[in-house]
């Protein structure tokens, strides 16, 4: 089986932009594909997302909703919003939503705190978020080597 590694590859199986970088690559039925654990490669990216440096767009929350499994009534009540609040973030694909800065703070948050972190690293992420309004940026960057 043919093998390489790739620089910077452009996964948008999640619904928008993430670049891999450092990508094994396999050759699959003729087609390079990067030779990763997609499951690991979500929780990567979620942690990312808490990370990013600009506001997270209509796809990124999106995929946070859909990967935790809640409906859009669920997610809604989760962050105290209507369903069509959250109809109309997502709706906003690869843009920034309009949520409130303060909503986009829990949400991240709340998608650490699922990924089983240390207390440190939820008070880190706080601080950070505190310290800064994000400005819009797209999509998220991951390390291949981060994906075991």
């Amino acid at each position: 089986m043919a093998k390489k590694v790739q620089k910077v590859f452009i996964d948008e199986g999640f619904g928008f932009k993430v670049r891999i970088l450092n990508a094994s690559m396999v050759r699959v039925r003729g087609e390079w594909t990067p030779n990763i654990n997609y499951n690991e490669l979500a929780k990567v990216v979620l942690h990312a997302l808490c990370h990013k440096p600009g506001r997270l767009t209509g796809a990124e929350i999106r995929f946070i909703r859909q990967y935790f499994e809640m409906t859009l009534q669920a997610f809604a009540d989760r962050f105290c919003v209507t369903h069509v609040a959250v109809i109309k973030w997502e709706k906003a694909k690869n843009k920034p939503t309009a949520m409130a800065w303060t909503t986009e703070k829990d949400l991240r948050l709340f998608v650490l705190s699922k990924l089983h972190p240390k207390a440190s690293e939820i008070a880190a992420l706080y601080a950070e978020l505190e310290r800064e309004r994000r400005e819009a940026t797209s999509g998220v960057d991951v390390d291949a080597k981060m994906v075991a």
